[in-house]
C-alpha cells in the first residue's frame, strides 16, 4: 500500500470519530474494518471514501465509489447480495444513533430501488445523508 493511500486511510479512519461516541467500541471497530476492506475491494479513491463518510455528496460517482458503498452496506448487513435494502437492520442500527421513530422515517423516506445494486446503494446513501437529521 502506498504511503499516500495509508495516510488517507488514517485520515479516513479519523472520520469515524464523528459518531463513535454514539455507538459501541465493538461497532466502531467493525465499521472501521469494513471501511478499510471496502476501500481495498472497490479500489475507491481515499478522497471519495472520506467524502462519503463525511456526508459530502459526490456529483457524478464512478463505479468504484458506488461499489464501495454497496460493499459497505453489505458488510453492515444493510443490503443483501441482490441489492435489496434490509430495512429492519438499518432501522436497528440507526436507532442506536438517533430516535427510533426518526430512524424509521429515514428508512421509509429512502425506500429506493434502482436498476442495479450499485446505483441503489449510492442513491440510498445520498438519501440517508439528506434525511439523517
Amino acid at each position: 500500500m502506498t504511503s499516500i493511500r495509508l495516510l488517507g486511510l488514517i485520515v479516513f479512519a479519523g472520520v469515524l470519530g464523528q459518531c463513535a461516541s454514539q455507538i459501541s467500541s465493538d461497532d466502531a471497530k467493525k465499521i472501521d474494518d469494513y471501511r478499510k476492506e471496502c476501500v481495498e475491494l472497490s479500489d475507491v479513491s481515499v478522497e471519495s471514501a472520506v467524502k462519503i463518510h463525511s456526508g459530502v455528496e459526490i456529483e457524478d460517482p464512478d463505479w468504484s465509489t458506488k461499489r464501495y458503498v454497496q460493499c459497505f452496506f453489505q458488510k453492515m448487513q444493510f443490503m443483501d447480495e441482490n441489492g435489496v435494502m434490509l430495512k429492519d437492520a438499518v432501522v436497528e442500527f440507526f436507532s442506536r444513533i438517533q430516535d427510533e421513530s426518526r430512524a424509521k422515517a429515514m428508512v421509509q423516506n429512502c425506500d429506493i430501488q434502482k436498476e442495479n445494486p450499485l446505483d441503489t446503494a449510492y442513491a440510498v446513501l445520498v438519501c440517508y445523508q439528506r434525511n439523517k437529521n
